[in-house]
């Protein structure tokens, strides 16, 4: 035997209506209020990252600066300034040079990074234009690019390698100096 079905009048489907969209809109509340302590989680977390990416670059540039500061020769060449962070004041073309050795002939653009990217090797032929710019007074100078970095890929090395840029990398505890293909400007 089939039961038959009630028939709902208009004012109890509105009322079904508006108890369904009471739901809807609770939780709604209760899923965005778990999105923001979800995303409150995700920014404490993308900030200590960072925090550990900073230290780790920091690290980094210690060691170089360090290093060179101990001992600043380069391919037997003895610097007698060793500039880290080095801004021009005035400047043409506004950069900063992570570490800077200079004597009397040679100077070395040192750019320092925790973990090298392959795109680094290019960005120090910027590096070389607007320190050529900064500094006309050191036109008659040969300059060797180099780039420090704790680890180098092989597809780093093969770049720096065509590109005639210098690669230094920590060898336990001394600097490690790769000079495939050694150019200087």
């Amino acid at each position: 035997m089939e039961k038959k079905q009630k028939e709902l009048t208009w004012d109890e489907l509105k009322e079904r209506f508006a108890d369904t969209e009471r739901l809807i809109k609770e939780d709604h509340r209760v899923y965005m209020e778990k999105m923001d302590k979800q995303e409150k989680l995700l920014d404490k977390m993308r900030e200590q990252i960072g925090g550990i990416s900073r230290s780790n670059g920091e690290f980094c540039e210690e060691y170089f600066i360090n290093s060179f500061k101990e001992n600043p020769t380069l391919f037997g060449e003895r610097f007698d300034r060793v500039l880290e962070y080095h801004r021009p004041d005035p400047f043409v073309i506004d950069d900063e040079y992570d570490l800077v050795l200079r004597n009397g002939t040679t100077i070395a653009l040192i750019e320092m990074k925790y973990k090298a990217g392959i795109n680094d090797v290019g960005k120090m032929f910027s590096k070389l234009n607007s320190y050529r710019a900064n500094y006309p007074m050191f036109k008659d100078c040969k300059i060797y690019l180099c780039l420090a970095s704790f680890r180098f890929p092989k597809a780093i090395r093969e770049r720096a390698a065509d590109e005639g840029v210098v690669l230094i990398q920590q060898r336990g505890d001394k600097i490690e100096v790769i000079s495939e293909n050694l150019k200087t400007w």
